[in-house]
């Protein structure tokens, strides 16, 4: 999304929430700054309807955190609840067996992959007691698909900016701004 774009955007607030367009008027700059930062990657379409979406439910502006998991929730590829992932399992087990894992891996979705792979696939094979591994399953997986969300929510440009960060390149958020955080 353009600077262009993003002041598209601040200007619906303004007109959305008559009650706090004083308020978005004095940061207005900022918030262009700010919400064109971090949905840079995001194309225009998809950000207003996600903003038009959130208009609709709720009396107040959103944050950025509140407009961008609006904007996932139509980009982001759905992940498997545990029975739907558990059923994956089930399913590679009977159409492919302990001697053809590397099928049985192809036919499953990311999230439900890792967590068969920590798991041990000939041990969900040969168990014994499925109840006891599908519980097992069912528990690593939520804290997987947890994981797999949170990761999916983070934008493209912050992920680069944790990589520079981790490289020893530190970027300060007033820069990747340009300035207008500081009220530059």
């Amino acid at each position: 999304m353009t600077v262009q774009e993003t002041a598209k955007i601040v200007n619906a607030l303004k007109i959305a929430y008559p009650r706090y367009a004083e308020q978005i008027q004095e940061n207005k700059q900022g918030m262009i700054s700010l919400f064109a930062f971090m949905f840079k990657d995001v194309p225009y379409e998809v950000v207003n309807c996600a903003l038009q979406k959130f208009i609709l439910e709720s009396p107040y502006p959103p944050t950025v955190h509140d407009l961008y998991k609006e904007v996932m929730a139509f980009t982001k590829p759905d992940i498997p609840d545990e029975d739907e992932a558990w059923y994956e399992v089930a399913r590679a087990i009977r159409l492919y067996g302990y001697y053809r894992p590397e099928e049985a891996f192809g036919s499953m979705s990311e999230v439900v992959r890792d967590v068969v792979k920590a798991i041990g696939w000939s041990e969900i094979c040969l168990s014994r007691n499925i109840e006891l591994v599908r519980e097992q399953f069912c528990r690593l997986y939520v804290i997987a698909r947890q994981r797999k969300e949170q990761e999916m929510l983070m934008p493209s440009t912050l992920k680069r900016r944790i990589e520079k960060l981790a490289k020893g390149k530190i970027v300060e958020i007033s820069e990747a701004l340009g300035g207008a955080a500081n009220g530059k």
